[in-house]
């Protein structure tokens, strides 16, 4: 069988092909825009409407002063004369507040170009929201302790290092306190590891309920666990809050419906005093945990230098 063609039926007319890139363009969701030199919105799709909440009537002929609030489109008008004197393209990311209040991480992406002896730049906002949000639960989850939640190893020595720098600038006390649970061991042995692992969690949540929401909580492994504290005039408040989180941590807890008492033993340790890095500091709460246990357990000890 054969089938004919007709040739003319893919011919389209100026007006045709216009309109169809017009419905091609609006088809996209992604907001497209056009600016003359001096900032002015020439052109823009259906989906830039929706991001503006104006309609291209309420666009077309303004600047971004007409559309945004000055501080915003102080940054727009910048940003745009900068791209329109090295001419070229420039892409960035950025957060941006849809007309609806959404906040979306988005790519912009512009280019200068020449048309009837005027130089234009058109834009177009791509939204990567989708993509950042993974990438920060996969950052989250790279930090994160998969037991209890809190930071882990990694994000330990990280925040570590971070407050020994700030602590350099602001001339300020940081202290690393080590928390170790006595009889935990036992409680393995008795209950099982499922039952030490509802403890390593009621431990964390206690100890998180009894701290600061800015200081880091964290569980290198096994039962310990580190609290960082960092920008302290002083130290006196470390000292009352290791009573406090003594006290909380000898509390009953059920496990398996049967009653469990546990304590622990607390070392601290203080920046500038014990050390000016995270493994110095790490080194000197692990020491005077040490000493905590050796003094009976149920307690806390701060090294006392010479």
């Amino acid at each position: 069988m054969t089938v004919e063609h007709d040739q003319s039926g893919g011919n389209l007319s100026c007006a045709d092909v216009s309109v169809l890139i017009q419905s091609i363009i609006n088809a996209l969701p992604i907001p497209i825009f056009v600016k003359n030199s001096k900032g002015i919105y020439v052109y823009c799709n259906v989906p830039f409407e929706k991001y503006v909440g104006k309609k291209i009537d309420e666009i077309v002929g303004r600047g971004v002063y007409d559309l945004w609030d000055a501080e915003l489109a102080k940054v727009y008008h910048e940003a745009d004369n900068r791209l329109f004197r090295a001419g070229g393209e420039e892409q960035y990311e950025a957060k941006v507040k849809y007309a609806d209040g959404s906040v979306h991480d988005v790519i912009f992406h512009k280019a200068v170009f020449p048309f009837s002896d005027e130089n234009y730049m058109a834009g177009a906002i791509l939204d990567i929201s989708s993509r950042k949000a993974a990438e920060r639960e996969l950052e989250r989850i790279a930090l994160t302790d998969s037991l209890t939640g809190v930071a882990n190893r990694y994000r330990l020595y990280a925040a570590l290092d971070d407050a020994c720098k700030k602590a350099v600038r602001q001339s300020c006390i940081i202290a690393v306190m080590g928390i170790d649970l006595d009889g935990f061991k036992e409680v393995n042995d008795t209950y099982g590891h499922l039952a030490g692992d509802e403890v390593l969690v009621k431990t964390a949540s206690r100890i998180r309920d009894s701290i600061r929401e800015s200081d880091l909580l964290a569980r290198p492994g096994g039962d310990e666990f580190i609290v960082v504290f960092d920008g302290l005039e002083k130290k006196d408040p470390v000292y009352s809050l290791a009573k406090t989180i003594l006290q909380k941590l000898s509390e009953e807890m059920e496990l398996q419906g049967y009653p469990v008492t546990l304590s622990a033993s607390i070392g601290i340790a203080f920046y500038p005093e014990h050390g000016t890095n995270p493994q110095d500091l790490l080194k000197h709460a692990d020491l005077a945990l040490y000493e905590a246990k050796r003094g009976g357990k149920g307690c806390f000890r701060s090294l006392v230098t010479p």
